[in-house]
C-alpha cells in the first residue's frame, strides 16, 4: 500500500498517522501544548527550516488540527491555536512523552529534561489509561478486538 493510500484504508491507526505525518509534527505539538504559538517560535525551538515547518503547519490547518489566527498584538504575524480536535491529541502526546522518558534515554542525572506536573497538585502527573465503562487500568493485553473480517486478527 502507499503511503498516499493510508488515509482511505478502513483502519482508524492508519487514518490518524495520515493526518500527523512524521516525528517533526509530534515536535511542533509539543511546542503548541507547551504555549509556542507563533510561526518564528516554533522555528527556534524545533530547529526546523522554515519551509518545512510551514508545509506542516498548513498540513495541519488542512487537517482542522490546528487554526491560524492573527495575532492580537502583531496584526501583520499569525499564531496557531488548537482546534478542539487537536486538543484530543493532548493524551497522545503525554502518553508519548512518559515512553520516551522511560525508553528513549539515556538520561544524564535526575532524568529527563522535561518534568510534567500535575496543576495545583504539586506532583508529576503520570497519565494511565482507563476503561471510560468500569475505571479499571488497561495495557496492550486488557482489549480484545472484534469485527475483523474472519481470520484477520491481530498478532499476539
Amino acid at each position: 500500500m502507499k503511503r498516499s493510500e493510508i488515509a482511505e484504508h478502513p483502519c482508524p491507526v492508519g487514518r490518524a498517522a495520515a493526518q500527523l505525518v512524521d516525528a517533526w509534527t509530534f515536535v511542533i505539538l509539543r511546542e503548541l501544548f507547551l504555549g509556542n504559538r507563533r510561526f518564528e517560535g516554533l522555528r527556534l525551538h524545533t530547529g526546523m527550516s522554515p519551509r518545512s515547518l510551514s508545509l506542516r503547519l498548513a498540513r495541519l490547518v488542512d487537517q482542522d488540527i490546528l487554526e491560524k489566527l492573527p495575532c492580537r498584538d502583531l496584526p501583520a504575524a499569525h499564531e496557531y491555536r488548537f482546534t478542539e480536535k487537536g486538543l484530543e491529541l493532548w493524551p497522545v502526546l503525554v502518553t508519548l512523552r512518559q515512553w520516551g522518558e522511560r525508553w528513549g534515554g539515556p538520561w544524564r542525572r535526575g532524568g529527563a529534561p522535561m518534568k510534567l506536573a500535575h496543576r495545583g497538585r504539586g506532583h508529576q502527573l503520570h497519565v494511565q489509561l482507563v476503561c471510560a465503562e468500569c475505571g479499571e487500568p488497561v495495557d496492550a493485553r486488557s482489549g480484545e478486538v472484534r469485527g475483523l473480517p474472519r481470520g484477520r486478527g491481530l498478532p499476539a
